[in-house]
């Protein structure tokens, strides 16, 4: 039998996000074919830093791994997008610096990930929804440096 697992964060422990829906873990099941398990390993918030305590978790009879982390890690650098800058190239600078950080991070969380030998699906990090169209418009923006 086939066992996927899934990592990361609320894009899988979405339970509180889908008020009478059905979260992912529970529609993952329908979409594979018969007979494969799913375990939700994935905590709402986790950041890449708890990549490690939920692969410590993992099924001795795991076959697949979904990964859906960094989106928390990148909402720490939210405030980049509400401060003034005086030229783009110090915008990008300020970029450079945030981004060299996560690529870091994101680097070490997906080698220890790929240790466990087995096939794995990296997914972005979500669309970002905002109310303030400014904000929406600058997430979006700034997502894509990150992705």
């Amino acid at each position: 039998m086939n066992h996927v697992v899934l990592l990361g964060d609320s894009i899988f422990d979405n339970v509180a996000y889908v008020a009478g829906g059905q979260p992912v873990s529970k529609q993952l099941p329908h979409y594979l074919p018969q007979n494969w398990q799913v375990t939700l390993l994935a905590a709402d918030g986790s950041r890449m830093q708890e990549i490690p305590s939920q692969l410590a978790q993992l099924p001795h009879d795991a076959t697949h791994l979904i990964v859906s982390v960094g989106g928390n890690n990148v909402l720490l650098a939210f405030g980049i997008l509400t401060e003034t800058a005086n030229s783009v190239a110090e915008v990008l600078d300020k970029f450079h610096d945030i981004t060299t950080i996560f690529q870091q991070q994101y680097h070490e969380t997906v080698k220890l990930i790929l240790q466990h030998k087995l096939p794995v699906i990296l997914c972005t990090i979500y669309y970002p929804c905002y109310f303030d169209p400014n904000i929406q418009r600058r997430a979006v923006t700034a997502l894509a440096i990150f992705n």
